[in-house]
């Protein structure tokens, strides 16, 4: 049999032992002088002698009275000389040792070696103290007793840096005793296994057992990390499929959504290997707040949940971290309304900071009933997070252009009335300017009044007819005394009315409008028809088919709440514009009949509006309505014969 590869052979379990226990049998253990034991010892002698001298009498206090200076003296030299050689504490392990057994001694930053016999132990240096002090001073037994008090060991067994040492002589002991080459005879067929041999098979069997078992070990533990992973992903999918059904169906709304997860593992990853830099710094509530910039509170919260989830995998997080996090996690999506006013974003971040620090001292303090455990480093990490957190504001538009979001910065700007676009229609359509001004102003109000976004709906409602700026005379609204139509057949009128929404389009295609608003320009007439003129043409051939595509809209049909608020507003304001001195009641019974219409005509049947919502939206409408057509109490007539 030839070896397969190369392998070390292994000692044996007894090889080993008896390598080990040499080590200990040979080593040197070390012990660690006391610096403070001969610290200040002038006053000690001094504070000692005194209160000695005060609790004695006769020929003792006239002895200790009448050379108090000079036995203070003899004995301070007498200690110092002492202490400086060392005491040494007796350690049951060693006591036994020979004289000449060597030890460590760590004196601050040195570490020396002396034979055990040239320290003292306690007793030897106070019997060593005594016959000084007797070569020095007559009579000088009545200070013995001050040689039992001042003396104490200075030199003690250290236990945890012998065992150190220990440690590493033990962790050069090889657990190899040769090596076999590639190819090399182990055994031939039918000879005796020796002592040599056996190992080298027993070494054989141990490295492929355990290559095996680390390559399996490995795969089972990828396989776990894949399986989990791949579950929390599905969950969020299903999540976003169910609930946010338009980030869904477009594969780079959800590559922005999972690129988020993916983010945040690979800084967790760098920050674990950093050793240096903490997890709390890592800002997390980034993620909430731009999700919810461009989506909803809903969707930025369980995204946030699944990166968590996920990120926990990877380091050391903690039950503290996760309810950190997700506390401020929480008051971020409650709190973040619009990020294009820099004064609310920096009040987001103050909430953001004490959220924190509120949750990490609570915590704190619940695991130990006290505040003894807190960390200051902690809290500036966790300042970091909050100053990081800022990179969201730039990070919004960033991500606006490169995945082709609208972000309430953009909405802002777009709402303004002095950018070109709006000029240019306010100065070619003037009806028009006024038309989109009101159904802008009802859209906002009915959007605010269910909870969505009105400042999407203002703009939708603001760029929804740019269109007639191509021929802005076809339409009422820019019309004075003269009506194209007149001269036109129906046919004709039904198209050039229906053009103003592919005209639209391609306005704001060229303007750059984002997609989001070119769907307004796009469904607020959906698949309706120009009734006007399609009513017109039907009564006047009524002996023939009519092709009521000619008629109708190209659609799509009104998606989201807001163009479907759009749709209603737009219609509601240009029918109740066209009534002369309407009363209260006739503007109720026109936005009743309107809206109706357009449900039982199924224009809203593919959107997510609620019928809830859809009757909040008329009782808006019809209050505003009346305001804007100053709609009054009609006083009686005066009695006859009254003043």
């Amino acid at each position: 049999m030839r070896a397969p590869y190369d392998f070390a052979i292994r000692k044996t379990d007894h090889e080993l032992k008896l390598e080990k226990d040499a080590i200990v049998k040979s080593f040197l253990p070390y012990y660690k002088k006391n610096e403070s034991s001969g610290e200040n010892i002038g006053e000690k002698v001094k504070d000692e002698y005194n209160q000695y001298r005060s609790h004695v009498s006769g020929d003792t206090a006239v002895f200790l009275n009448s050379r108090s200076a000079e036995n203070q003296r003899i004995l301070l030299n007498i200690f110092r000389r002492i202490y400086e050689n060392g005491i040494i504490e007796i350690n049951d392990i060693y006591k036994d040792k020979p004289a000449d057994f060597l030890i460590h001694i760590v004196d601050g930053n040195i570490i020396s070696m002396q034979p055990k016999a040239t320290l003292k132990t306690l007793i030897q240096a106070k019997v060593s103290a005594r016959r000084d002090i007797e070569k020095e001073i007559d009579k000088g037994a009545y200070l013995f007793p001050l040689v039992d008090v001042m003396l104490e060991p200075n030199i003690f067994y250290d236990q945890a840096l012998s065992n150190e040492f220990l440690e590493q002589e033990s962790k050069r002991i090889s657990p190899n005793d040769g090596l076999v080459r590639k190819g090399d005879i182990i055994i031939t067929r039918n000879s005796t296994i020796s002592k040599d041999t056996y190992q080298k098979l027993v070494s054989l069997r141990e490295l492929y057992e355990a290559d095996n078992s680390s390559n399996l070990s490995y795969f089972k533990s990828f396989l776990a990390y894949f399986l989990f992973i791949s579950v929390i992903l599905m969950f969020y999918v299903l999540y976003v499929r169910t609930y946010v059904r338009e980030v869904f169906l477009i594969f780079k709304k959800m590559l922005f959504m999972h690129l988020w997860i993916v983010m945040y593992v690979i800084l967790t990853y760098f920050i674990i290997k950093s050793n240096t830099l903490d997890l709390l710094m890592i800002p997390f509530c980034i993620a909430p707040i731009v999700i919810k910039n461009f989506y909803n509170q809903r969707l930025a919260f369980f995204t946030l949940i699944a990166i968590l989830t996920i990120v926990a995998l990877f380091g050391p997080v903690t039950k503290d971290f996760i309810i950190m996090q997700v506390t401020a996690g929480i008051m971020v999506v409650i709190l973040t309304k619009e990020t294009r006013y820099w004064s609310r974003f920096f009040l987001l971040l103050l909430f953001l900071l004490g959220t924190y620090i509120f949750t990490y001292l609570f915590l704190t303090y619940i695991k130990s009933n006290s505040l003894s455990d807190f960390n200051m480093n902690s809290i500036w990490w966790l300042c970091l997070n909050v100053f990081l957190t800022l990179l969201a504001y730039p990070l919004i538009p960033l991500l606006e252009r490169l995945f082709g979001f609208t972000s309430g910065i953009t909405l802002a700007e777009l709402s303004d009335l002095n950018n070109d676009l709006l000029k240019e229609l306010s100065i070619k359509t003037p009806g028009t300017f006024q038309h989109v001004l009101h159904v802008a102003t009802l859209a906002e109000a009915a959007a605010e009044k269910i909870g969505s976004n009105s400042s999407m709906a203002r703009v939708g409602a603001l760029y929804h007819d740019i269109g007639k700026m191509k021929q802005p005379f076809i339409y009422t609204e820019n019309q004075t005394n003269v009506n194209p139509h007149d001269a036109l057949d129906h046919v004709t009128s039904a198209k050039l009315i229906i053009e103003h929404v592919p005209e639209g389009v391609k306005i704001a295609k060229k303007y750059g409008l984002p997609n989001i608003i070119i769907d307004f320009i796009k469904t607020h007439h959906g698949t309706t028809k120009v009734e006007f003129f399609y009513r017109k043409f039907v009564k006047e051939h009524a002996e023939h088919a009519v092709d009521e595509k000619v008629f109708t809209y190209p659609g799509p049909r009104p998606r989201t709440k807001e163009q479907v608020i759009v749709m209603l507003a737009d219609t509601v304001e240009a029918a109740v514009r066209s009534l002369v001195n309407p009363t209260e009641e006739e503007i109720n019974d026109m936005v009743d009949k309107l809206i109706h219409a357009k449900i039982e005509g199924g224009q809203l049947d593919r959107s997510e509006i609620t019928f809830e919502d859809v009757q909040t939206c008329i009782r808006v409408f019809k209050a505003m309505l009346l305001n804007m057509n100053h709609i009054r109490v009609a006083y009686p007539d005066p009695i006859e014969g009254e003043k």
